[in-house]
């Protein structure tokens, strides 16, 4: 090798090692779930799915394991339709005792929130997990592909960077600001 080989032309030239592939691969599994995860909670949050009601919080207990608290509402959901209640719906999240909160009843009989707060909270983690997948293809094309692939790849990097901090402080403000406290 001569003194002006780049740092990036000696790592494409080596073999990936047993620890990069697997680095990659993780890159690739926790993307994918993070993203199949978001997106599941993101068309409830939306109200693209499920069954449209409304909760009303009759009282939040909170469990914990191995120093970590976690909120649990339990109250009467009835469906904006009228054709179900549930009196004894939970949802794992801090509310109001008395509040009357927009929700989705999803496939599995569980409680999805909506509003601005949940669709946009939803957003960036959708986003954050397409950053991971995109991430670890531009390791891989660093290490196989053409020169200018990491380069176009870096700017989506950058680009998905901006959307997930957009959408995760505008669904925040939402949130915390309690505007649009439930969509359909």
């Amino acid at each position: 090798m001569t003194e002006g080989t780049s740092r990036r032309e000696r790592l494409r030239r080596a073999k990936p090692t047993g620890f990069l592939l697997v680095v990659i691969a993780g890159l690739f599994a926790v993307g994918t779930a993070i993203t199949w995860l978001a997106v599941t909670h993101f068309v409830y949050a939306s109200g693209l799915a499920g069954m449209s009601g409304h909760l009303k919080v009759e009282a939040c207990t909170w469990s914990g394991v191995g120093g970590h608290r976690s909120p649990h509402c339990h109250g009467v959901f009835r469906s904006d339709d009228g054709t179900m209640v549930d009196p004894d719906a939970t949802i794992d999240n801090h509310l109001s005792v008395g509040s009357v909160v927009g929700l989705r009843r999803t496939a599995s009989g569980g409680y999805e929130r909506t509003g601005a707060g949940a669709v946009f909270g939803w957003l960036a983690m959708s986003l954050f997990g397409l950053m991971v997948l995109v991430l670890g293809i531009t390791v891989t094309s660093a290490l196989t592909g053409p020169r200018d692939n990491p380069r176009n790849l870096t700017r989506l990097l950058a680009a998905l960077l901006a959307a997930t901090l957009a959408s995760a402080l505008i669904g925040g403000v939402a949130d915390m600001a309690g505007v649009f406290g439930g969509w359909g």
